[in-house]
């Protein structure tokens, strides 16, 4: 009996045969980006067809926006389907790539990404006494520096340089506080420079981990592209409304924004737009 295939295996041609060396770069973490594709597909499910009342259209649907053409990144009736679809086929690819990693080669993003995490919580409660001073008007212009930068080694390795040099003066009165551990400060200088040492996400790796991570790379390419289609076409088609925009808008990058802008409001800073 012939084995099932996965998501995985239905687009993996197609993923393969796009356009691009498989490198990676997205505006919000992976994990994201996995939450917000069953929003996005919720989403055009909800509003594909359009509200009819008395014969008049009330409410536009998505389906006005959608092209004849047969092109991956246009908008279909199927798009949320497959957005569903190349999610787990996504995630079965990153598993894949996991499993075929040597952990003494692996990649030191994520762990970065938990030191930057530490390193500006910590900032954050030690700056925040009450007093507007230098250290906040840093720590909001280093926030609104940062606000938009994407899932990239090269843009993580910048933000831990420049978080551990404002961290830096503050090094005694930050050991031991909310149990921060001032070596993360020593130890994101090594992160830094870890992360620009490989020229792609997928240097020092086996060969059977570099096709498994490119694999990854260019599915979830075709996620994106089509969660970034149906963002787009609600734009457009939902102009009037805003309301029904922000629903498929990313969550994540709406509460940066406002944390960025908070932050920089609170320094009195200029208000990122």
């Amino acid at each position: 009996m012939p084995k099932a295939k996965t998501d995985l295996d239905l687009w993996m041609n197609e993923a393969l045969a796009a356009p691009g060396d498989g490198e990676l770069s997205l505006s919000v973490p992976l994990h994201v980006l996995f939450g917000e594709a069953v929003d996005v597909a919720r989403f055009h499910k909800t509003y594909w067809k359009p509200e009819v009342k008395d014969g008049k259209v009330v409410r536009r649907g998505l389906e006005m926006a959608a092209s004849k053409k047969k092109n991956g990144n246009t908008l279909t009736a199927k798009t949320g389907e497959e957005i569903l679809s190349l999610q787990r086929a996504a995630v079965e690819a990153g598993t894949r790539y996991l499993l075929a990693v040597d952990p003494k080669k692996a990649s030191p993003f994520e762990r970065g990404q938990v030191v930057l995490d530490e390193i500006t919580a910590t900032l954050e409660w030690l700056f925040d006494d009450g007093v507007e001073d230098e250290n906040d008007a840093r720590l909001a212009k280093l926030g609104q520096a940062h606000a938009d930068d994407p899932a990239t080694a090269d843009a993580l390795a910048l933000a831990l340089d420049d978080y551990a040099a404002l961290a830096a003066p503050h090094r005694a009165a930050m050991d031991g506080l909310g149990g921060f551990d001032a070596a993360m400060l020593d130890e994101a200088k090594d992160l830094a420079a870890a992360l620009r040492a490989h020229a792609t996400q997928s240097a020092g790796l086996g060969e059977k981990a570099r096709d498994a991570l490119l694999l990854r790379n260019k599915v979830i390419g075709l996620l994106n592209a089509r969660i970034s289609t149906v963002r787009a076409a609600a734009r457009f088609v939902f102009r009037d409304r805003p309301d029904i925009v922000r629903e498929s808008t990313s969550a994540y990058e709406r509460r940066r924004r406002a944390e960025a802008k908070r932050r920089a409001t609170k320094a009195g800073a200029p208000v990122p737009l």
